[in-house]
């Protein structure tokens, strides 16, 4: 019940959410065209350097259907509709050449991913909920474009490995819809780096693709109605090292 009060607070404060990211986006971006000197002139120097970030994402199964759902018999449609969760994390910068960088950002993310099936003989959709959280662990290679001022742009991409804290699984019927505890995904990202006279502030969208089967083959028609589970997701992220 706990977790379904805060996935529904989450989805309540999105839109604010959203607005509050894109008023902070605007001031960042004034404020660095806005100013005329340098702020960490020496920052891209050093081999190392830390920071945290913040994300929200926007998630969903890629669902591919099994021979059971083309005949019809039972289910009428399975679908997997987007949803909304959040992440929190670290970051560590690797300084590899002039333009590359090596970043390993351990984090922690919450997912709600469902299912809706349409069954013949339910009036209703029946949802199959999994809510996941897990361990990430991407390791990307970031290529940066000169600088310009306060301001440098970037493209990344790199894998992300993640493990499911809690392994819900075990908590789960094997009547219900399942899913493995734990995912590998591609990832590949757009961002900009804004340099403030004390932290650096680089506001980030990276799209994940999951490569593994997330489902779980138990003997139930939710199950066997598919044939493959996988994750997508699009993520906004605000680091701040």
């Amino acid at each position: 019940m706990e977790k379904t009060n805060l996935w529904n607070k989450l989805r309540l404060y999105r839109d604010k959410i959203l607005v509050v990211t894109v008023l902070l986006l605007s001031a960042s971006l004034s404020f660095a065209q806005r100013k005329t000197e340098v702020n960490l002139p020496k920052y891209d120097d050093r081999m190392l350097h830390y920071g945290f970030t913040l994300g929200l994402n926007s998630t969903r199964f890629r669902v591919v259907h099994s021979q059971l759902y083309v005949q019809g018999d039972t289910v009428l449609s399975a679908t997997a509709p987007r949803s909304t969760g959040f992440s929190l994390g670290f970051v560590l910068n690797y300084r590899l050449a002039d333009y590359f960088d090596l970043r390993l950002l351990p984090t922690v993310a919450f997912y709600n991913r469902t299912v809706d099936y349409e069954l013949k003989h339910l009036p209703s959709i029946v949802k199959q909920i999994s809510d996941a959280t897990y361990i990430e662990f991407p390791v990307l290679v970031k290529y940066k474009s000169e600088r310009r001022g306060n301001l440098r742009f970037y493209l990344l991409g790199g894998v992300k490995p993640g493990i499911e804290a809690g392994a819900k699984k075990k908590e789960k019927k094997e009547t219900e819809l399942r899913t493995q505890n734990y995912d590998f995904s591609l990832e590949c990202g757009i961002g900009m780096d804004i340099y403030f006279p004390l932290f650096k502030f680089s506001p980030e969208i990276r799209f994940s693709q999951g490569m593994l089967n997330l489902l779980n083959n138990d003997p139930n028609v939710y199950s066997r109605s598919l044939n493959r589970l996988s994750s997508q997701t699009v993520s906004l992220y605000l680091h701040f090292e």
